[in-house]
């Protein structure tokens, strides 16, 4: 017995060796949440404008990104960062398979699909991109609590005021854990890595 004991110590001692330090410390900037949480299946529509249900993102872990196309500045250094971290995934772990990355539009009143296609290809053609109508999308804003402002001045374009909040889905499309802003890539990245063993895929 005494024999089956420490021979489990050790294998346990070697395992956590083989785990890089980045993945054994606490998380930087992400906060873990105590359990998953399942999200409303909405409806959108992805810059292809083909149907895209919330469903649909299992199997792979997600990042999932509120912003507009029309964005100055909290939207492109956002979808920058999360393109760094595929390139910062790769270095520490390449192992590993990278997230997914979904854009979602808040302003389906001028983000077509074509449009949302064109602008997260300037970040990396690999992003998924998608809206859905005002109506459509507040169940899920609600459920993740994603405040989003619409401040119109006159005949003037709007802006859209909202965070670089990032939400973590696990494969089964559920949320586990979110990340303020602004967002560093190589802190995303070490984040990443701890979710993954903290919140295995099933």
């Amino acid at each position: 017995m005494m024999r089956v004991l420490v021979v489990g110590l050790v294998v346990l001692v070697a395992a956590m060796f083989l785990i890089p330090r980045a993945e054994r410390g606490p998380l930087q900037a992400a906060t873990l949440l105590p359990e998953p949480r399942a999200l409303p299946d909405v409806a959108l529509v992805d810059s292809q404008g083909q149907p895209l249900h919330l469903r649909e993102l299992h199997g792979q872990y997600t990042l999932l990104f509120f912003g507009f196309t029309n964005c100055p500045d909290v939207c492109p250094l956002t979808l920058k960062a999360l393109a760094d971290v595929g390139v910062e995934l790769a270095r520490r772990a390449p192992r590993i398979v990278p997230p997914r990355v979904v854009f979602v539009s808040v302003d389906p009143r001028r983000d077509s699909p074509a449009h949302i296609a064109t602008y997260i290809a300037r970040f990396d053609a690999a992003f998924v991109g998608a809206t859905a109508q005002d109506q459509v999308l507040e169940p899920l804003l609600a459920a993740l609590g994603v405040t989003v402002e619409k401040h119109a001045h006159d005949d003037t374009p709007y802006n859209v005021v909202h965070s670089a909040t990032v939400y973590v889905l696990n494969p089964n499309a559920e949320w586990i854990a979110v990340a303020k802003g602004p967002q560093d890539p190589a802190v995303v990245a070490a984040d990443y890595l701890k979710i993954r063993q903290r919140r295995p895929a099933a």
